[in-house]
């Protein structure tokens, strides 16, 4: 991790004295203190969280929980659905017609992410018990996928969105504040000119990030917005193991401050 920080950042890191936001996450990883979010982390357990919070209707719709692809019955699912594993990130398959999904391939891909142990740093994902779960498609407004708003947040106040959008081809990072104002946290490569549409449900969201993250002195909390309706994503707890090589180092010293 220290080689993977200087890279990125150009100079050496300090995990026993973290200051920056990259450094707390970290040292928290390295002390092994990550894992107590464990079940936070588990794309399946979180549901549960999710609706102790009062906010189950965010959840998108869940058509199946199995331990091994062998037991799915691809019959009985939508023609449009997502298949991901609950321990890692980026373990995903998005099905956009049934008809044409080649299932033998799924099937050998879902089982290689329910081996994975993820990596040896980010230990609280090793404690996942693997499962593999279908929820429903959540289509973009103009595009294949929605626009995908994450929430940065520190003891349960959001401090700024990353925005991914054009997520089907290459996708494109802007970081705004609550007021949807362009906030200059992007290292020069992640910047563009690009101008963000303010989502519908922005002041939603936004409650819905503090709630879910209340009690948490960090945690980033991934929501869609499709106009007529707000989705959950997911609870982060390690972006990019703590790299988040997207932000500028100014940035991460601000977040490290609220941490």
């Amino acid at each position: 991790m220290t080689i993977s920080y200087i890279y990125n950042r150009r100079r050496v890191p300090s995990f026993t004295r973290p200051k920056d936001l990259s450094e707390k996450i970290i040292a928290r990883m390295l002390s092994r203190e990550m894992e107590q979010y464990s079940h936070l982390a588990d794309k399946y357990k979180v549901r549960k969280f999710v609706e102790e919070k009062g906010l189950g209707h965010l959840l998108p719709k869940l058509f199946g929980v199995w331990t091994d692809p062998s037991e799915i019955d691809f019959n009985m699912l939508p023609d449009k659905f997502v298949l991901k594993t609950n321990n890692g990130c980026g373990y995903n398959i998005f099905c956009l017609d049934k008809n044409k999904l080649d299932v033998t391939a799924a099937c050998s891909q879902l089982r290689k992410w329910l081996r994975s142990d993820y990596n040896h740093v980010e230990t609280h994902y090793k404690l996942i018990e693997p499962r593999i779960i279908c929820e429903e498609f959540i289509p973009g407004d103009r595009a294949v996928f929605p626009v995908d708003y994450k929430f940065m947040c520190f003891h349960g106040e959001p401090h700024c969105i990353l925005v991914c959008t054009n997520r089907a081809e290459n996708v494109k990072l802007t970081t705004m504040d609550l007021e949807w104002t362009r906030l200059d946290y992007l290292t020069s490569a992640y910047t563009h000119d690009t101008v963000i549409e303010k989502p519908r449900n922005l002041e939603s969201m936004i409650a819905y990030a503090s709630r879910l993250s209340e009690g948490l002195d960090f945690v980033r909390v991934d929501l869609y917005d499709v106009g007529e309706k707000v989705y959950f994503g997911e609870l982060t707890f390690t972006p990019q193991k703590g790299i988040m090589s997207y932000f500028s180092n100014r940035a991460i010293r601000i977040m490290g401050g609220l941490m």
